[in-house]
């Protein structure tokens, strides 16, 4: 039993060095863009081209993993994730660096959702919301370090070495996960076909219902400081502070939204009721006055995490999904998410450059309020693993 606490600060450690390598390019886009000669558009470019990777390649991790193992799967994500972000301090170039980035956002999609293939079947079904809410509190945790940490360790030995050090963390994660880490079982039973679950409704609609929400926590996090700053005037180092606490109230949205939701065994509920004040703090950001946001940003962060940690858990308890197909289904809703949330941040900036800021959260924040109306179609996932499957 004491194995699995073991191999779950395994998987968690490695999710906070998978995140440090995600935004600790944040810190060093000033540096490079001087070495390189680069203006905003190409730094857009950089900055995107992880997304891609992360977003296209969501679907074929999950199948690898379903073909080959999570715990293989996982394990070459990090690997490849690792390399990538040796190569990125490694770049002479700016076309060398844009394929590295490309290329970690590929290894930390075939990381994301096969770990947590690892995880739950580790763990009962009342106990996976903690756990899921602990993983993806591990996310900000991580990017609270690369984005405030790794200021301080590019500003000592300079970018290049800033990111490869991020890569060299997770070449001794990828070790440490293949002493602890369990090998995937070679005995599996037959497998029943993954179409099952591809044409699970309930996937498809926390995938579409959530999709404004990811596009509007990821927006916020990108435009909240810029926001800060140039439209209430905010110092810059408040405005760091404050657009900061987004993510680190998210360190305890999660395990206590997830918490409850196995408590209460009630997954439904707590993906609507904090996906609609989510939401609705959002498309608030531009009409609350300056001392406002003190409150309004950290809670939203920490609604949004219970949000997320509660549809990450309900994926497996499908029985048409299962922990055999959970990290397909996880994948799935990714995939829909993370590309869809370009078109997310394209409306926000059109209606905030039309219409000023304040529209700019309305629009975002109404989106994402009526895309989470989906979620009242979902059926609960405790309910749905009461019934039989056949």
């Amino acid at each position: 039993m004491e194995k699995r606490w073991l191999v779950l600060s395994s998987v968690l450690t490695s999710r906070v060095i998978y995140t440090i390598n995600w935004f600790n390019i944040a810190p060093a886009l000033v540096l490079i863009s001087a070495d390189f000669q680069l203006g905003p558009v190409a730094l857009g470019i950089l900055t995107a081209s992880f997304l891609v990777g992360a977003g296209v390649f969501q679907i074929p991790a999950g199948i690898a993993s379903a073909r080959w193992g999570p715990k293989n799967t996982s394990q070459l994500g990090m690997l490849v994730l690792s390399l990538s972000g040796v190569g990125e301090g490694l770049s002479p170039n700016f076309p060398v660096l844009l394929v590295s980035r490309f290329l970690l956002g590929v290894g930390a999609a075939l990381f994301f959702a096969p770990a947590i293939g690892i995880l739950t079947p580790l763990f009962k079904p009342e106990e996976e919301g903690l756990v899921l809410g602990l993983y993806n509190s591990c996310f900000n945790i991580g990017g609270g370090l690369g984005l405030f940490v790794w200021v301080i360790v590019i500003e000592a030995i300079n970018w290049h070495l800033g990111l490869i050090l991020g890569g060299v963390l997770g070449l001794v994660s990828v070790g440490i996960g293949q002493i602890v880490i369990p090998r995937d079982g070679t005995m599996r039973k037959e497998r029943r076909s993954m179409r099952r679950a591809f044409e699970n409704r309930n996937i498809w609609i926390i995938g579409f219902g959530v999709l404004g929400l990811w596009g509007g926590i990821f927006t916020a996090s990108q435009f909240l400081e810029y926001y800060l700053r140039t439209s209430l005037s905010f110092r810059a180092d408040i405005a760091g502070l404050l657009a900061s606490l987004i993510m680190f109230a998210s360190i305890f949205g999660g395990p206590i939204g997830g918490y409850l939701s196995d408590r209460l065994r009630q997954r439904k509920i707590f993906i609507l009721v904090p996906g609609l004040l989510t939401a609705i703090g959002i498309a608030l950001f531009g009409a609350s006055p300056a001392y406002g946001l003190w409150f309004l940003i950290p809670a939203v962060g920490f609604l949004d995490a219970m949000v997320f940690s509660t549809m990450y858990a309900s994926v497996s308890q499908y029985p048409e999904v299962g922990h055999e197909y959970a990290p397909l289904g996880i994948s799935i809703i990714n995939s829909v998410q993370i590309l869809g949330s370009f078109g997310v941040t394209i409306g926000f900036t059109l209606f905030a450059a039309a219409n000023g800021y304040p529209a700019g959260w309305f629009f975002m924040g109404g989106l994402a309020l009526a895309m989470m109306l989906l979620i009242f179609f979902l059926q609960e996932p405790f309910k749905a693993n009461s019934q039989p499957s056949g």
